[in-house]
């Protein structure tokens, strides 16, 4: 009986061995993962956000932040512009639904994660009730 729970002993041990070495490599392979999609995901960035405002807007989509808070403070226009951005990130795989607040998106990682620059965010007060532009409109 002793030399049976020795030999189970010896077994676990092995096992508990195997598993840590699957871990590690689960670990190294998840890494790799990680960084060559963070760089995909940078390539996806640069060439979907060409404008300041479209940055503004993706680093301030953090699931928090309501459109028209976002809206006021980037100075788009209407709450509108901003859903409709949401919209088409959505589509374009780069925001996902907030886990935090139904009916928001948060983007997956900031904007200097994958080593773009974050605009400075505007100086002005934002504004109480916010208007989309002709020129807004027609780039959507």
């Amino acid at each position: 009986m002793l030399k049976q729970l020795e030999s189970e002993t010896k077994t676990m041990s092995e096992e508990l061995n195997a598993l840590k070495s699957i871990e590690s490599k689960l670990d190294q392979l998840l890494k790799w993962s990680r960084f060559a999609g963070l760089q995909q995901l940078r390539n996806v960035l640069a060439q979907n956000l060409t404008s300041d405002k479209e940055l503004l807007i993706y680093e301030l989509s953090d699931g928090e932040h309501t459109t028209r808070e976002i809206a006021s403070i980037v100075r788009v226009g209407s709450n509108q512009t901003v859903v409709n951005y949401w919209k088409r990130w959505s589509k374009l795989g780069i925001v996902e639904p907030s886990q935090k607040r139904q009916g928001r998106f948060q983007h997956f990682c900031s904007l200097e994660e994958v080593g773009l620059t974050v605009p400075p965010m505007p100086n002005i007060e934002p504004e109480s009730s916010p208007t989309e532009t002709k020129e807004e409109i027609a780039n959507e």
